[in-house]
C-alpha cells in the first residue's frame, strides 16, 4: 500500500501528535464467531514503538488485516530518543492521539503491557529486570494502573503481555484479576482449543526469523487448527539482523502477511482469538455463592469466597475448595445438549498446592426422563498454577438429553486452591458481536447534504457535492470546501457529551489544491443552557492529500454538556477540498 500522501498536521493548545494515512478500505480478514476450534493467526506488538503505526498497520491493512499493540503507559508520548522508556530508551513511542488512530482507523486491539515495564516476578542486573523484586502491592498498582490510564484515554484493555515474558503463579493469579488473558514471551510455540488463557504461547519474531520459517509456523498452526501468536516489536524498514534487538523489516512482514491471505486463515486480534460464546451455565461466577443449580456433597470443601480471587471480569467472588480425608464433589447444574453436537467447557482455576492425585473433571449424562446413563471422564490437573482448563464434549449417544459437569476433588491430596467463571459453549453457536456503536453525528456521510443540523458560514462556497470524491467506503456524496479571502466555517450538529467520558471523532479529508494556511479542526463546548462556555483547537491539514483525520476528545470540564466540531477553512489559502465521513464515537 505505501503512504501516498501523508497530510503533515500541526497541533496548537492541545498536545495532539497525528498521523493522517492513506489506506485501502478493506474489510479485514477475521475468525469465523464460533468457538469452533480452528486455525488462526495473530500479529501482536510490544511496548506500542511509533512503527507500530508508521510501518506495521498499512503493511497489514494491505492485506485486511490488524494487530494487537501491548502499551507500556509511561512511554506513551515519548516522541523522540534518547529516552526514559525502561522497555527501550533509544525508541521512540506513540502518543495517545496515535494510539486512538491506530484504534479507529486500522481497527488495531491496544492491551497492556503495565505502567513502567518492570519485571513482575524476577530481579536481575538493572538492564532489563529491576535490582529489587517488586512487592505484590507494586504488581498490583502494575496491572491496575496500566488498565486505568488506557481506560482514562478511551482503550478498554482486556489482554496483556507481561513484560519479559516474566511471570510467577502469584503474579498470574494478578493478572488474572484485571485482564482476561497474558501472552507470553518466553513461552514459545502453538495454542491448542480451547487455550490456557493466562500462557498464550507466541513466536518470537527478530531480525533472524526468515519469512520460510514463519510459513513453517503458517503451515503447522493449520494443520494442526492451532492458533498461532507472532510477536513483534520495533519494525522497520531497515531492521537489524541481531537477534536481541528484536527489529523485522517491513518488507518481511508483508510477505508473511501475504502468505497468511493466500491460505486464507483468519488474522484476528487477541481479544477475539480466545474461545467465546454463549455460556450455558447460570451463576458460574458464584457471586451467588452456590445457587441456582449449582451444589455439591460437601459444603466444607467448596466455600464462597469474596476476597478477590477470582478471574477476569468478575475477579471478586469465585469458590475456594480444599481437600479433606474423603471425596468432594462440585455439579454444575444440568445443562439440555444436543447429541449431534459438539461443546467446549472450560473455567478459571487457580490451584495452589497438592501433594497427590488430581483435581479431575466429569460429565454426567442423563436421558430424557433424567435418569444417568453414562458419563465421560474429561481432565485432570495435577500442576498447582493459575490457568484457564478447558475441554471438547460430545454426547456419548442419541438418549443423551442433558449433562452437568463433576469436579471431583480427590480425598487426603492436599488440593486446595479457588475455582471460578465457568462455561458450557455451544461450539456451533455464534458468539453474539459487540453492540454496534453509534456515530453521535448524524449525517456525517452529508447524504443527505449540509443538512441534518450541519451548518455553514459560506453557503457559496461550502457545498453538497455528488462527485465521486468523498471516502472510499461512500465515495458519492461529500462536502466541497472552496477557500475565500476569509475565514470560513463548516460547523456539526451539537451532540450531547458526557464529562466523564472520552471520545473518537474522525473525519475523511481530500485536499486537491492548496497554496498556504490549513484546513482546521476545532470543537466548540456548550453548558446545559446550550451557551458557549470553552473551545480546543485541535489540529490543521496543511498537505495536499487525502486520508483520515483522527483524534480523542475530552470535554474540558464537568460543566460541558454538548459539543460541536468546526472544520475552519483558512482564507486566501487557494484551498479546495472535500470533507466526508465525519465520525464522532463513544468510548
Amino acid at each position: 500500500m505505501g503512504l501516498a500522501n501523508q497530510i503533515k498536521i500541526f497541533s496548537a493548545g492541545l498536545a495532539f501528535s497525528l498521523t493522517v494515512l492513506v489506506f485501502p478500505w478493506q474489510q479485514a480478514m477475521a475468525a469465523t464467531n464460533t468457538a469452533a476450534p480452528q486455525a488462526k493467526i495473530s500479529f501482536t506488538f510490544d511496548d506500542g514503538y511509533t512503527s507500530a503505526l508508521s510501518q506495521a498497520a498499512p503493511t497489514l491493512a494491505k492485506y485486511g488485516m490488524a494487530g494487537t499493540v501491548y502499551v507500556t503507559t509511561s512511554c506513551v508520548g515519548m516522541t523522540t530518543a534518547p529516552n526514559t522508556c525502561r522497555a527501550d530508551t533509544d525508541k521512540t513511542y506513540m502518543t495517545w492521539a496515535q494510539l486512538a488512530q491506530l484504534q479507529s482507523t486500522y481497527g488495531w486491539e491496544i492491551g497492556a503491557h503495565t505502567v513502567n515495564h518492570y519485571c513482575l516476578a524476577s530481579t536481575g542486573d538493572g538492564s532489563d529486570c529491576q535490582t529489587n523484586k517488586l512487592t505484590p502491592a507494586q504488581v498490583d498498582s502494575e496491572l491496575s494502573q496500566s488498565k486505568a490510564t488506557l481506560a482514562a484515554h478511551g482503550f478498554n484493555a482486556t489482554d496483556m503481555a507481561v513484560p519479559f515474558g516474566d511471570y510467577d503463579p502469584v503474579t498470574l493469579a494478578q493478572i488474572a484479576k484485571y485482564y482476561a488473558s497474558d501472552r507470553g514471551f518466553a513461552d514459545v510455540g502453538y495454542n491448542t482449543a480451547p487455550y490456557n488463557q493466562y500462557i498464550i504461547r507466541d513466536q518470537q519474531m527478530n531480525g533472524r526469523v526468515s519469512v520460510a520459517t514463519v510459513k513453517s509456523y503458517i503451515d503447522t498452526a493449520i494443520a494442526n487448527k492451532q492458533w498461532l501468536v507472532l510477536t513483534f516489536h520495533d519494525v522497520l524498514t531497515r531492521a537489524s539482523n541481531r537477534a536481541d534487538d528484536y527489529e523485522y523489516s517491513t518488507a518481511n512482514l508483508d510477505q508473511i502477511a501475504a502468505y497468511v491471505k493466500s491460505k486464507n486463515l483468519p488474522a484476528v486480534n487477541v481479544s477475539d482469538g480466545l474461545i467465546k460464546g454463549v455460556n450455558l451455565l447460570t451463576d458460574s461466577t458464584f457471586d451467588n455463592g452456590l445457587a441456582n443449580g449449582w451444589s455439591t456433597d460437601s459444603a466444607a470443601n467448596f466455600v464462597k469466597n469474596s476476597e478477590g480471587n477470582g478471574s477476569y471480569p468478575s475477579p471478586t467472588n469465585s469458590l475456594a475448595f480444599s481437600s479433606s480425608g474423603a471425596n468432594a464433589h462440585l455439579y454444575s447444574p444440568n445443562v439440555a445438549v444436543n447429541p449431534n453436537t459438539t461443546y467446549i467447557l472450560k473455567n478459571f482455576i487457580n490451584l495452589k498446592a497438592i501433594t497427590s492425585g488430581s483435581v479431575g473433571y466429569f460429565v454426567d449424562e442423563y436421558n430424557a426422563n433424567g435418569s444417568w446413563i453414562s458419563g465421560q471422564y474429561k481432565l485432570n490437573v495435577s500442576f498447582a498454577w493459575p490457568q484457564t482448563v478447558g475441554f471438547e464434549y460430545k454426547p456419548s449417544s442419541v438418549s443423551v438429553a442433558s449433562s452437568r459437569l463433576q469436579l471431583i476433588l480427590p480425598a487426603n491430596s492436599g488440593a486446595q486452591g479457588y475455582l471460578d467463571n465457568f462455561e458450557w459453549i455451544d461450539e456451533n453457536v455464534n458468539t453474539p458481536p459487540p453492540p454496534a456503536q453509534t456515530n453521535l453525528v448524524a449525517n456525517g456521510t452529508f447524504d443527505s447534504g449540509v443538512s441534518g443540523g450541519w451548518s455553514t458560514d459560506a453557503p457559496a462556497t461550502i457545498v453538497a457535492d455528488s462527485g465521486n470524491n468523498g471516502s472510499p467506503a461512500n465515495p458519492a456524496n461529500s462536502v466541497k470546501m472552496t477557500a475565500t479571502n476569509v475565514n470560513t466555517h463548516l460547523f456539526s450538529p451539537r451532540v450531547a457529551v458526557d464529562s466523564t467520558k472520552s471520545y473518537n471523532l474522525s473525519c475523511y479529508v481530500n485536499i486537491k489544491q492548496l497554496l498556504t494556511g490549513e484546513i482546521g479542526f476545532y470543537v466548540d463546548e456548550y453548558d446545559a443552557s446550550g451557551n458557549w462556555i470553552s473551545g480546543k483547537y485541535v489540529t490543521g491539514v496543511r498537505s495536499v492529500g487525502t486520508g483520515t483525520v483522527s483524534f480523542t476528545y475530552v470535554p474540558s470540564s464537568a460543566n460541558v454538556k454538548s459539543a460541536s466540531l468546526q472544520i475552519i477553512l483558512t482564507g486566501n489559502s487557494g484551498i479546495v477540498a472535500y470533507i466526508d465521513n465525519v465520525v464522532w464515537l463513544q468510548n
